[in-house]
């Protein structure tokens, strides 16, 4: 029950400053492969200490908003890519917003997203 009542927290908060944010995007780039997305990526805005470490191969692990361990993998399609993890799956965008590389997780279900910063 708490962890249910955590990740609706997450995904409520994580909408929250979506919507807030999306103005603020660029235009998305294509992924032509999962190596473009290699690195370090970390939560923007609030005060989440998300953060995510991607491989040339896609897979990813790291730390959810709400200080769980996450793993996943991120695959590429005519320039599109989505991701699935053991708990949920949907779209990533890949734009620039003040000259910083940025994804956008958009779970399929629509109950949360999440928007990173490459730092790495």
């Amino acid at each position: 029950m708490a962890t249910a009542v955590m990740r609706l927290r997450l995904a409520v908060g994580l909408l929250v400053l979506s919507l807030a944010t999306v103005a603020f995007a660029g235009p998305d780039k294509p992924i032509a492969s999962v190596k473009s997305l290699t690195g370090d990526w970390r939560a923007i805005g609030g005060t989440s200490a998300a953060a995510i470490r991607i491989k040339p191969d896609g897979s990813y692990e790291g730390i959810s908003a709400n200080g769980t361990k996450t793993v996943g993998k991120i695959t590429t399609a005519g320039g599109r890519a989505s991701f699935q993890s053991a708990s949920s799956a949907g779209s990533v965008t890949w734009s620039q917003e003040g000259g910083k590389d940025v994804l956008f997780f958009v779970r399929g279900d629509g109950r949360g997203s999440a928007k990173l910063e490459r730092v790495k």
